[in-house]
Formats: structure tokens, sequence, C-alpha cells
């Protein structure tokens, strides 16, 4: 086998190795919590139709929150209070943010105990227009999350206020 095939193989026998270290040492708990954010955010950038396509997604979105969840966008604006009343704004809002993206980056879990956990992210809205082309937003978010009704859910949302 030539030198440079055997490098190659080495390297990505390496980096392989590395990942799945990486995995193992992440408890399953924070894997958990992480793939819940993934999904959520793959569930508010999923499409939908009118009418009753925008109360299902809605209600899906719904799932990833605690009925009691709290969520405070910052300075300015009113907390908003309720998975009921989350889900009624997720589904106004969906045929008309159809050109919005979510991401979330730096996304990380500390585990607290068994049933609860911090998360701090990034979150990542690219909103696109005709007339505008692209804008990005991007804001810093503390989130508590408790492990209840079988899975993970979002109790309590908070904006971060940084040093602009």
């Amino acid at each position: 086998m030539p030198r440079r095939t055997q490098a190659a193989v080495l390297a990505l026998v390496a980096v392989a190795a590395a990942a799945y270290w990486f995995w193992w040492r992440t408890p399953a708990a924070e894997r958990q919590v992480a793939a819940m954010f993934e999904n959520l955010v793959a569930e508010l950038n999923s499409g939908t139709t009118e009418g009753f396509g925008t109360v299902a997604h809605a209600a899906r979105v719904g799932r990833f929150f605690t009925p009691d969840v709290v969520v405070e966008l910052g300075q300015g604006t009113n907390p908003i209070h309720g998975r009921e009343t989350l889900m009624g704004m997720v589904a106004r809002l969906q045929p008309r943010t159809a050109a919005f993206a979510v991401e979330l980056d730096d996304v990380n879990v500390e585990l607290k105990d068994a049933t609860h956990a911090d998360v701090t992210l990034t979150a990542v809205i690219r909103r696109r227009s005709a007339e505008a082309g692209e804008s990005i937003d991007a804001r810093e978010f503390a989130a508590e999350v408790v492990n209840a009704d079988g899975g993970w859910k979002i109790g309590r949302v908070i904006a971060v206020d940084t040093l602009r």
C-alpha cells in the first residue's frame, strides 16, 4: 500500500476514533437534549400549508415545551406564558414567516441532575425577501429544560443581553 494511502487511512481512523470518543464521553442525556433542540428547529423550519396544516404544525411545535413554559425575549416585550399561547403564536405566524429559517449555533448542555438541564445557545434567524435579499439576526438564549412526560421539554427561555 502506498504511503499516501496509508496516511489517508490512518487519518480517517484517527478522526473516527476521536468522534467515537467524543460521542462516548458525552452523556446520553446531554445528547438527548441537544437532539431535542435539533428536532425543534427542524419542525420550525418545516413548511406547512394554510388552514389545518398550521394548527397541526403549531401542535407539533408545542410538544417541545412544558405546559407552563415562559419565554422572555428581553426588554420592550412582555413574557410569553404557557404552551397554548406559544402554539397560538406559531399558528398565526407560520404562513407569513415562510421566508424565515432558524438555525441554532453553539448549543451547550449542562446537566444539573437527572431531570434538569441548562442550555445556552445562539439562535440565528435568516430572513429572505425579494426586495432586501437576505438579512441575518443572531441572539443568545439560555434555556431551562426538564425531563417530563417521557422526554426533555423546554420550561423557560430567556434572551441573554450581550455587549454590543
